[in-house]
């Protein structure tokens, strides 16, 4: 088998045990087990479990980013036109992709939490939200240019602001699952974006 694929079979493997036990289950003989591998082939792969917790933040921050995209996308190609009716949509997408791939979501929560108490880690914490400031301001700058308004404060603002906010709603639904409060929360939070901004 290719290193790629190992690679790649490890990595499914972690996402597996990670999920059903959190980052403590996550050792490289369970990983291996797993995968039905042995710990050469690990090694071979990974110089160590920290670059393996490192490939999988990466793998699964580019997943969300791939699913914010989605989400955006189904919003621009809908019959709303309004900035809150834009945002409202792309939250109620987030909001979708959550409900279906909670587990992923804990996952990539506990991992930033690790990252962040792991000096060889710490500064995967700091890409994977300067990712999301970066790639939430270019949408919220595509959003406003298709509803035909302009921010009233600078849009990297209204960026690190919605990552706040979404963030909440991410903990807050992961700990009580109710989603009826969390689209009552998405209703809210569009709401105050849109309060932001102005007409072009």
């Amino acid at each position: 088998m290719p290193a790629a694929e190992r690679r790649v079979k490890l990595l499914e493997a972690a996402y597996r045990v990670m999920s059903e036990g959190g980052v403590a289950a996550g050792t490289t003989r369970a990983i291996v087990r797993e995968a039905g591998m042995s710990l050469a082939a690990f090694h071979y792969c990974f110089d160590s479990r920290e670059e393996m917790l490192r490939a999988l933040i990466v793998d699964l921050s580019e997943r969300e980013r791939g699913s914010a995209r989605l989400a955006l996308a189904a919003a621009e190609a809908g019959t709303v036109t309004d900035l809150a009716g834009t945002v409202r949509m792309a939250l109620l997408g987030y909001l979708d992709h959550l409900e279906q791939r909670s587990g992923e979501e804990l996952l990539l929560l506990e991992l930033n939490h690790h990252a962040l108490r792991t000096p060889a880690l710490r500064e995967l914490a700091t890409e994977q939200y300067r990712g999301y400031y970066d790639g939430i301001q270019q949408l919220l700058v595509g959003m406003a240019e298709q509803t035909g308004v302009r921010w009233r404060v600078g849009p990297e603002q209204v960026a690190r602001l919605a990552v706040t906010l979404t963030d909440g709603l991410t903990t807050t639904w992961l700990a009580d699952r109710d989603s009826a409060a969390a689209r009552e929360t998405i209703e809210t939070i569009a709401e105050m974006v849109a309060g932001l901004a102005a007409p072009a």
